[in-house]
């Protein structure tokens, strides 16, 4: 009975955060206002032109259109795709946001994202990608860079097992997809083949996925960064007058 009142204490615990998260719920919106807007229209067969015009593309990005960095993240293929990456932001999202506030959230997105297009376009170019699933990656591997001990609630393991877990199976997806000429890596691939879940470059992006969970992982370890103190500044300036006074005797 202890056991099931603890967790229905967390569930209700985790229920308030993610209601209260307003930064994630607005990312969430206006990603859903965009794909219901576009279904509308007709989807990728009504407006081709929006998903070569601001989907990812290495050619795109060759022509000048670098906005497609950022811009691929607004759209979805579907109401399925737009609704499981909502899902992980506000799953995701809420608990950055309630730890380090909602700038953080929409920078971290940001970051998953343009850090998730450059993976995709030096890994794998099978045509325009959408979705804005590199920065749902980001804000995982934030919070598993921030915090590796703690449990990853409702998933029991460690936020470090998670993560590595992760961004490991994207990295040989990634590389699956990619299929470089790498002596044994062939047999890899048809383990992958095999089991159908080579070939799907287009559909989940796994090198996007990895580039994503990189810049949340760099972004974890800023934040962990030294913080400047003035005992710090102070003696950094001692340093800077004890070399002049060297180089001025010399």
């Amino acid at each position: 009975m202890r056991c099931c009142g603890v967790y229905f204490s967390e569930l209700r615990h985790r229920l308030r955060s993610i209601l209260s998260a307003r930064a994630s719920w607005g990312v969430v919106f206006f990603l859903v206002a965009v794909q219901v807007l576009v279904s509308i229209a007709g989807g990728h067969e009504g407006l081709p032109w929006i998903f070569q015009k601001f989907g990812l593309s290495r050619s795109g990005v060759s022509d000048g259109e670098v906005w497609q960095l950022l811009s691929y993240g607004l759209f979805h293929g579907g109401l399925l795709h737009v609704g499981i990456n909502c899902l992980c932001i506000v799953m995701i999202g809420a608990r950055v946001e309630h730890v380090l506030g909602k700038g953080r959230v929409v920078k971290t997105l940001a970051a998953g994202v343009i850090g998730g297009g450059l993976a995709h376009l030096m890994m794998d170019d099978g045509g325009p990608l959408v979705g804005i699933s590199g920065g749902c990656v980001a804000l995982l591997i934030l919070l598993t860079t921030l915090s590796p001990d703690s449990k990853m609630w409702p998933i029991p393991v460690s936020a470090r097992t998670l993560g590595i877990g992760v961004m490991v199976a994207e990295l040989i997806l990634a590389l699956v997809d990619l299929n470089p000429d790498i002596p044994g890596f062939t047999k890899v691939v048809q383990v992958f083949t095999d089991a159908g879940l080579a070939g799907q470059g287009y559909s989940i992006g796994h090198a996007c996925h990895f580039g994503g969970g990189m810049a949340g992982f760099f972004m974890g370890l800023w934040l962990l960064r030294p913080p400047v103190t003035i005992a710090t500044l102070r003696r950094e300036r001692e340093r800077r007058e004890a070399r002049k006074i060297k180089s001025g005797g010399v």
